[in-house]
């Protein structure tokens, strides 16, 4: 599928949106994407993937060679671009496991526990990315058997940090109920089962 696009347009983009396109645009689930046909320069960056209520943007920078991946939140007064220290090639991969989390058809989330616990999980590893400042400092995500999850810390760092658990069946998030002391709100498909409450990004 041909799509639309900018002359500013990267290969490894323009392959990214053929990709979703191909899947009925069904990649992402909170973040978005620019369409091609509207990327534009701003402060020397184009802007090409946002975050799904406007308070984060990341841009690629068109004068390098390596096509390397910045990022801030716009503003009236819009901080400088800051290097995420991922090429674009590697964010949109990174990017794409991550946007599967909120869009898993079962989920658990705590806040404010130490988490420690889930890299001993058997099979469980770190996805060799650098931490993202989004949602919070120091984001990682992580990969089990049957699951991902998202760790970051918590809004006040002493209290620890905050967990999402994704995985395509309630039953592939099971054995995180015999972790001591965490409470989990859990959430099936786009309805939440347990609480009212909202997600936590």
């Amino acid at each position: 599928m041909r799509l639309e696009e900018s002359p500013e347009a990267p290969r490894e983009l323009v392959e990214w949106h053929e990709i979703s396109a191909q899947r009925g645009g069904e990649i992402t689930s909170h973040n978005y994407t620019i369409p091609l046909s509207e990327l534009a320069m701003e402060d020397g960056k184009i802007s090409f993937w946002v975050e799904n209520q406007g308070t984060w943007v990341w841009a690629f920078d068109p004068a390098s060679e390596d096509r390397s991946v910045y990022e801030r939140a716009p503003s009236d007064e819009p901080a400088p671009w800051r290097r995420t220290n991922e090429q674009l090639s590697d964010f949109l991969i990174h990017a794409t496991i991550l946007e599967a989390i909120p869009g898993a058809p079962a989920m658990k989330v705590t806040q404010g526990v130490p988490a420690e616990w889930l890299w001993s999980q058997e099979g469980s590893h770190e996805l060799p990315f650098p931490a993202w400042n989004w949602p919070a400092n120091d984001s990682r995500i992580l990969l089990g058997e049957s699951w991902l999850a998202l760790v970051h810390p918590s809004d006040d760092p002493d209290e620890g940090r905050d967990i999402t658990l994704a995985a395509r069946a309630p039953g592939d998030l099971s054995w995180a109920e015999n972790v001591r002391g965490v409470k989990w709100r859990s959430y099936s498909g786009a309805q939440d089962y347990t609480t009212d409450e909202p997600l936590p990004w």
